[in-house]
């Protein structure tokens, strides 16, 4: 695969499917691009850019600590690099945060938000979770454990109340790991979003119901010319 200097380091890439608009794709925590893999094609229309985060896949590896200020940063690197003014910006998990980071920071860039099972802050109880699973990771993967860090704690409630774009956020009721909770104070901050819900539904919604795709493809309709 493709790989472009942005930011500073290598970022690996893949473009795939044609269109008018890109939806820029970022995966969650120790994966890579090829967590889209499967999903990409139930979305015809547009182009569609997945990479690898930073630390992560086929991306380059740095020493120290990682955040989500450097990660968007990285993201909008990539755009330019890759001469994409502005995307609709997609992400799952740690990726949706990102996501969240990116059309905070980089709101010029961002035509809208797709936000998939993640939020917009963390609690107590999960930031000691996180902290204690970097701790073990800390000698075999420093660059996940720099991650696991990285996602631990932070709030980006106040911020997104400035989020003007349309939003999208789907989640799953049967997520232990951001629970719907989560994404129904999202709904509550960004003022243009649209929230579902799935019942049983874990992690992973475009994996796991079909619904959730159909819903997805709705919305992107109104991005798609005529």
């Amino acid at each position: 695969m493709p790989q472009v200097t942005a930011n500073g380091i290598r970022i690996n890439y893949e473009f795939t499917g044609e269109g008018a608009h890109t939806i820029a794709w970022t995966h969650g925590i120790g994966g890579s691009l090829n967590y889209w893999a499967d999903d990409l094609p139930k979305f015809p229309g547009f182009r569609h850019l997945t990479y690898d985060v930073r630390g992560m896949g086929e991306s380059e590896r740095t020493d120290g600590p990682v955040s989500l200020e450097l990660w968007a940063k990285d993201l909008a690197g990539l755009l330019d690099a890759l001469d994409i003014p502005q995307a609709l910006i997609a992400g799952s998990s740690m990726g949706g945060a990102i996501s969240m980071r990116f059309g905070i920071d980089f709101p010029e860039k961002t035509t809208a938000l797709m936000l998939l099972s993640t939020s917009s802050r963390v609690g107590a109880a999960a930031t000691a979770g996180w902290m204690k699973r970097a701790d073990e990771t800390e000698q075999t993967n420093p660059y996940l454990a720099a991650a696991q860090r990285a996602v631990a704690a932070y709030n980006m409630d106040e911020e997104l109340k400035a989020v003007a774009v349309p939003t999208l956020i789907l989640v799953g009721d049967a997520d232990a790991t951001t629970p719907a909770g989560g994404s129904v104070i999202m709904s509550r901050l960004i003022p243009h979003s649209e929230l579902e819900i799935y019942a049983g539904v874990g992690h992973a919604p475009f994996h796991e119901e079909p619904k959730s795709v159909e819903r997805a493809k709705r919305w992107l309709a109104q991005f798609r010319p005529d």
